[in-house]
């Protein structure tokens, strides 16, 4: 029988499973979005050296009054734009939870029902309600079932038959335990705790264990049959409380977008200002040149780059939500990236 390509273990991590450098990786999800944002900012300015260096215009040219004073006007349009806009998103997000009493009483029904399940499936008293103890509990529920799934299947099954699911099984152990350990300690609100969750690659395993389950559905016991049912009911559970949560996640980095945009604008718009009151030819002019650099495109430069802050923390912040939400677009057993099939 041919090899079903879901028996491949992919890599562990999202990071690896997607193919990203680790620089990449960093600037996209798991580096400080403020560390980030300067980094941004810095290169932004190390790109306008660039352009001096190699570009025809004069230096004089780009300092003069009405050119700086043209760039820096738009710039405060563009800020306030901007951070209208954030604040609306950011409104429209909160406006989520805001809701008569009846809608509200049917979202905690609703939530509560979740729990109940989990608690009734998983035979504890009840669900942690803090998010990484939350998913640690689901974690130790499918590595429990998937032990009772290696005894059934090592008591009654053939050779082949015990190979693929042991294996399987095997995997599943090793891969809940690394992410059961990654989670310990982390509070919500970080991105630390829904990393581990995002690595947590639940839609392979539940189609693994579907697929296992198919092909050796004439020779599985009785047992080994209830226990792989089992296994793909805890996974179950992961992917709509894997959606909850990132969904919580980024209502509160859009919150804290729409905070640092704040706070980042308003120093923004007072130098942008200062800079277009005092823009005069004598004010700007510096002292020759600094390693081949003059020194007023130096300084118009840098006020240039500071003005664009409340952009690059915004970018900062999107890269990480975009590319969070490109690579959990699905929920169930769907794979939604290039994977190597079987021969």
């Amino acid at each position: 029988m041919e090899r079903v390509d879901e028996l491949s273990q992919p890599e562990e991590t999202m990071r690896e499973r997607v193919g990203d450098s680790r620089l990449r990786h960093w600037i996209l999800i798991t580096g400080n979005r403020w560390v980030v944002t300067g980094l941004l900012l810095v290169g932004s300015y190390l790109l306008l050296l660039v352009f001096y260096a190699i570009g025809p215009t004069v230096a004089r040219k780009l300092t003069t009054g009405s050119t700086v004073s043209s760039a820096f006007s738009s710039m405060i349009i563009a800020t306030v734009t901007s951070v209208t806009l954030v604040l609306t998103i950011g409104q429209l997000v909160l406006s989520q939870e805001i809701g008569p009493l009846g809608e509200q009483r049917q979202r905690m029904n609703r939530a509560t029902e979740f729990r109940e399940k989990i608690e009734e499936s998983s035979e504890i008293g009840a669900v942690p309600a803090d998010p990484s103890r939350f998913f640690q509990t689901l974690i130790d529920l499918v590595e429990r079932r998937t032990r009772t799934l290696n005894e059934a299947v090592t008591e009654d099954a053939t050779a082949e038959e015990t190979e693929d699911i042991v294996a399987y099984t095997e995997d599943v152990i090793d891969h809940s335990t690394a992410v059961r350990n990654d989670l310990e300690g982390t509070t919500f609100g970080s991105f630390e705790t829904l990393l581990p969750v995002l690595n947590y690659n639940y839609s392979w395993k539940i189609a693994t264990a579907r697929s296992l389950r198919e092909r050796y559905s004439r020779t599985l016991s009785e047992a080994a049959d209830d226990a792989i049912e089992d296994v793909i009911e805890a996974l179950r559970f992961f992917g709509p409380a894997r959606e909850h949560f990132k969904t919580l996640y980024f209502q509160w980095e859009v919150v804290n977008i729409s905070r640092a945009m704040l706070y980042a604008a308003l120093p923004v718009l007072m130098l942008v200002g200062y800079t277009i009151f005092v823009n005069e030819p004598s004010t700007l002019s510096g002292p020759g040149a600094i390693a081949g650099f003059d020194t007023t495109y130096l300084f118009v430069g840098g006020l240039y780059v500071v003005s664009l802050l409340p952009f690059a923390v915004l970018l900062s912040y999107l890269l990480r939500l975009l590319t969070v939400a490109k690579r959990t677009l699905a929920i169930g057993p769907f794979i939604l990236r290039e994977t190597e099939r079987g021969e």
